[in-house]
């Protein structure tokens, strides 16, 4: 561990292998997690864990405006609603109340895809 600023977060060292790591995790504000929830950046790491996996498998440079057409296609969208669906039932499973998680689902899943909350 080289810094905690509990309760907002951490700096610490992965060393494995032979090689170091950095890390530094900040967690969410109380207000925003109750708003959009584990997914407010659940997703947003899915979204780069495909990305890398895309690129680890190809060795190809990931084109910003490919990304950013793939995120705003069907196939991204849907990516996306999906990937805030598991997170709420995730927090349901954690003890959320299940329509306090997929209220704050459906706003993670606007925001991310762009469109209004119904």
């Amino acid at each position: 561990m080289q810094r905690c600023a509990a309760p907002n977060g951490f700096a610490a060292t992965w060393e494995y292998g032979g090689e170091v790591s950095w890390i530094k995790l900040r967690l969410v504000d109380d207000e925003r997690w109750v708003q959009y929830g584990p997914g407010a950046v659940g997703v947003g790491w899915d979204l780069a864990l495909m990305g890398l996996t895309g690129h680890l498998g190809s060795g190809k440079t990931v084109d910003p405006s490919e990304a950013a057409a793939w995120s705003a296609s069907d196939e991204g969208r849907q990516f996306m609603t999906l990937s805030s669906q598991a997170w709420a039932e995730a927090s349901i499973a954690a003890g959320t109340d299940p329509a306090m998680a997929r209220a704050a689902a459906d706003r993670t899943t606007a925001f991310y895809t762009g469109t209004p909350v119904a």
